[in-house]
């Protein structure tokens, strides 16, 4: 299989950190989104909305994050990220929508604004707008801590892809100003999960 990621994208350390867990043997190769290389129409022929991650698994090709997750957990024979039983699956797919609709669309600003957007030179981070978002970040902060107050992990006492996919956009919380301080349960959520050796390795994996 082949992997197509950039080091800077969140989505992409947390399909790395599922291929550490299930220890499967990928090819990596790195999109130089600076460069526009997502725009190369070999590039767009994979993936015509020029984004990554990007799974190739032989003429199988994969886009969006959720997606990759779901497939790459399938493959396990041992199914250890993924959830046992209907609800259960149903629980799964919840949470990751919810993290589509609702997390990283919250946190996103605060890292554009604040991380990319002086990376880019595009001048300083407007915080008139996001004091108007905070908060919007706020309340969905409350939701996931208030959920992470019964259970170890997102979705039961072992880890999954709602964790590894809810826990990529705030690796970038301490570039954005994102505290999650009056949010104890979330906060050693995070901890846990970026502690993780699979977390560590495809944090550092994706700098290489």
């Amino acid at each position: 299989m082949e992997l197509h990621i950039h080091p800077a994208s969140p989505n992409c350390v947390a399909v790395l950190a599922a291929t550490a867990c299930l220890a499967q043997d990928i090819e990596i190769h790195h999109v130089d989104l600076f460069n526009n290389a997502q725009r190369d129409p070999a590039f767009l022929r994979m993936n015509p909305n020029g984004l990554v991650p990007v799974l190739a698994d032989g003429a199988f090709v994969l886009w969006e994050t959720t997606a990759i997750l779901q497939y790459l957990a399938s493959l396990d024979p041992q199914a250890r990220l993924l959830a046992h039983g209907e609800r259960e699956r149903a629980d799964v797919a919840r949470w990751l929508a919810w993290g589509l609709a609702h997390w990283n669309p919250a946190l996103q600003p605060f890292i554009y604004e604040r991380m990319f957007k002086p990376l880019k030179g595009l001048g300083s981070p407007d915080e008139e707008r996001l004091a108007s978002l905070k908060p919007r970040l706020d309340a969905v902060a409350g939701v996931l801590d208030e959920h992470l107050a019964a259970t170890r992990f997102v979705c039961g006492e072992r880890i999954g892809i709602c964790d590894l996919y809810l826990a990529a956009y705030p690796i970038y919380a301490p570039q954005a100003g994102i505290e999650f301080d009056a949010y104890p349960h979330l906060q050693r959520w995070l901890e846990r999960v970026h502690a993780m050796p699979e977390w560590r390795h495809a944090a550092g994996k994706t700098a290489s």
